[in-house]
């Protein structure tokens, strides 16, 4: 991960450890959970997941399926690897060191397949894309076109992206003013941006403990959206029959964890908490919050008859489309739902 100070020297591993959003204490250990609450009772297969970021409610699905026994009830033990900065998932995937990688954003797995690795995403965590544009609700952006005359906080890793999206929404980038910022929103805060390029799960929530209300204009709102928090496995796993067969369980399980997650965000959340994340500083309050503003973007009109992480068509023609306008290539070969049809 990029670690860039701005003027206010924060980047985004520094902001989620202040913010209680954890830190890189655990990306090394290996979290293991098997069994109906964890009492060792499956018998049968084994799963290794590696996570893409370290241990919060972006992965509760998966530690509510460890901790509630859905995985268990699929015949499947379950093990956890963490993420965290500096630690990649597509490499460990590709060599066989982990069975499923949870990557953040689709394009990582992309560019890994360009270069020869033989991969596939199986599931799409997030069926619609966090990024946004996040203002005061006192002065809110609620348009593309709001963004003219303004001043923009944005990080390198997304200048990129909002260039793109205002060129696709005719937003002319000569009467924008951008300011170069880390993941701390701060200078929304302090109004010294009128709106930062951010996540509606992360910025947001963030402001809102310190009782700053805030407008979020999703970007996916105004034709820029792909999946995001994708499930993958290399072809090798959908070739074998019994890796394959596990892969099948393991996205069972995750697709009932996820559905007991979005029940309760509290559970989740304690479940999160508690026995992920009580070495990274994790906030309940916080995660809960999280959670809930993560919850629209986990579950779409076809998934509400498919099932979460369920890949519709449209979905990942929107996916190729929008990694093609940030020059990444993809097409449909990358995407499978085979995994989730039976």
């Amino acid at each position: 991960m990029t670690q860039i100070l701005s003027q206010h020297g924060m980047s985004r591993r520094s902001f989620l450890r202040t913010t209680g959003l954890g830190t890189s204490a655990a990306a090394g250990m290996w979290l293991a959970g098997c069994g109906a609450a964890g009492d060792g009772s499956a018998a049968g297969g084994r799963v290794s997941v590696k996570l893409g970021w370290i241990p919060n409610v972006e992965y509760s699905g998966i530690f509510v399926g460890v901790a509630d026994g859905f995985y268990a009830k699929q015949g499947l033990e379950v093990e956890v690897v963490p993420g965290g900065p500096n630690s990649a998932v597509t490499p460990l995937v590709t060599t066989n060191r982990v069975d499923v990688g949870i990557e953040a954003i689709p394009e990582n797995v992309a560019t890994a397949v360009t270069g020869g690795a033989k991969l596939k995403i199986v599931g799409a965590g997030l069926q619609k894309s966090p990024e946004c544009w996040i203002s005061l609700a006192d002065n809110p952006v609620r348009t593309p076109k709001d963004i003219e005359g303004r001043k923009l906080g944005i990080t390198l890793a997304g200048k990129n992206t909002a260039l793109v999206f205002m060129k696709k929404n005719g937003v002319d980038p000569d009467k924008v003013s951008l300011v170069p910022i880390q993941f701390d929103p701060a200078p929304l805060a302090a109004r010294e941006v009128d709106a930062l390029w951010g996540f509606a799960s992360n910025q947001p929530v963030a402001l809102g403990l310190r009782g700053i209300e805030t407008h979020v204009m999703p970007m996916a709102d105004y034709g820029f959206n792909r999946m995001q928090g994708v499930f993958f496995v290399t072809q090798a796993t959908l070739d074998d029959p019994t890796a394959r067969e596990n892969a099948r369980k393991f996205l069972a399980g995750s697709r009932q964890g996820w559905d007991a997650a979005l029940r309760s965000h509290q559970r989740a959340a304690e479940v999160t908490v508690q026995k992920y994340g009580q070495d990274l500083g994790l906030k309940l309050d916080e995660q809960v919050k999280t959670l809930t503003a993560m919850a629209p973007y986990v579950s779409g009109a076809e998934a509400a008859s498919k099932g979460l992480l369920w890949m519709p068509d449209a979905l990942i023609e929107e996916t190729i489309a929008s990694l093609a306008s940030i020059g990444i290539t993809a097409d449909r070969s990358l995407f499978t739902n085979e995994l989730l049809e039976g």
